[in-house]
């Protein structure tokens, strides 16, 4: 992995799903997203992002509380299931991997450990915005997958 670097992260409104489960329902939570975002109006206008509630130190990946996150230009109101929100400004470190999702627990723990060494402060959850991902079906190489890894940080 290469040293984290500090980012803008500019603020944004978003569809939201929070979930509690398996990491590996997160890409069945996007689906349902994406279609609510569809039935209802809502432009997605970037890539979607996870957020990690759980933390990082008590991450179990059969049973994470995560929000499943979709920049939006406007959508319609929320309901029970899809909540609309701001996302706040913030400055990120930002560290982007490729590989298969099973290995993104090792970059997690070599990641805080950097943060540590160098004396970045975290501030909120981890994310993680999928930029090469599976498509809708599921399908893809794991081994071109891309993903950004963010950590909230004071300054």
């Amino acid at each position: 992995m290469e040293a984290p670097e500090k980012k803008a992260f500019e603020a944004r409104t978003v569809i939201a799903i929070e979930h509690r489960g398996s990491h590996d329902e997160i890409g069945k939570v996007y689906h349902e997203l994406r279609e609510w975002a569809e039935e209802n109006g809502a432009a997605v206008t970037d890539r979607g992002l996870t957020i990690f509630l759980s933390p990082p130190n008590e991450f179990d990946p059969a049973s994470a509380v995560f929000e499943v996150c979709m920049p939006v230009q406007s959508a319609a109101k929320g309901d029970a299931r899809v909540k609309v929100k701001e996302l706040p400004a913030c400055t990120v470190a930002s560290v982007t991997v490729k590989g298969p999702y099973a290995q993104i627990p090792a970059h997690y723990t070599e990641m805080l450990a950097w943060l540590s060494a160098e004396g970045w402060e975290i501030d909120g959850p981890p994310r993680e915005v999928y930029i090469k991902r599976p498509k809708a079906d599921g399908s893809g190489d794991p081994g071109e997958f891309v993903t950004e890894i963010q950590f909230p940080i004071k300054g």
